[in-house]
């Protein structure tokens, strides 16, 4: 092993060990490599920018502006822009439902914002992911929204509950390049 594999390594080892205790049983690693497949597309993935303090979202993709913000859910709010903090559980469900929103982006060839389905029945998929009653609850905060957007955040929420980081990257490289 060369010395740029060994310290990188030793690294991620160390990252894992003290960042993410809380986070030992889940798969945290595949959600680093989710980080660096959604930076590769060029989004600026931001972490607690000031505007999570003036938005009641967990985070959100903005294809115009071209980023994809996570609103950590230990952060301290009221103090501007901060830097990372410990992930929970939810922190990594929100930095893969916003990551199937970039995949949603890139299905129609343009990342321009206009939305597509990933898997052929997104509909199906939220009901053997999420059952009705969390069907009717995500309907029920997007009742405002169109049903085309309906369908995107049943399919983000149902993708971000599978839990499948590694599977997202793939999508990201076979999508999005």
């Amino acid at each position: 092993m060369n010395t740029f594999t060994k310290t990188s390594v030793a690294t991620l080892a160390l990252l894992s060990a003290t960042v993410t205790p809380a986070l030992a049983g889940s798969n945290y690693l595949d959600h680093l490599g989710l980080r660096g497949s959604i930076r590769s597309t060029g989004i600026e993935l931001k972490f607690n920018p000031a505007s999570c303090d003036k938005s009641t979202a967990m985070g959100w993709y903005w294809a115009a502006r071209n980023e994809m913000v996570i609103c950590q859910e230990n952060r301290r709010r009221g103090f501007g822009f901060q830097h990372e903090v410990t992930w929970t559980e939810e922190d990594l469900d929100t930095l893969r439902h916003e990551a199937q929103h970039l995949i949603q982006d890139c299905m129609d060839g343009s990342r321009q914002g206009a939305l597509g389905a990933v898997y052929k029945d997104p509909i199906g998929l939220a009901q053997n992911v999420l059952g009705d009653r969390a069907i009717r609850s995500i309907l029920q905060s997007y009742s405002d929204s169109s049903d085309h957007i309906k369908v995107m955040e049943l399919e983000a929420f149902s993708v971000a509950r599978l839990n499948k980081p590694q599977e997202q990257s793939n999508d990201i490289r076979k999508f999005c390049f």
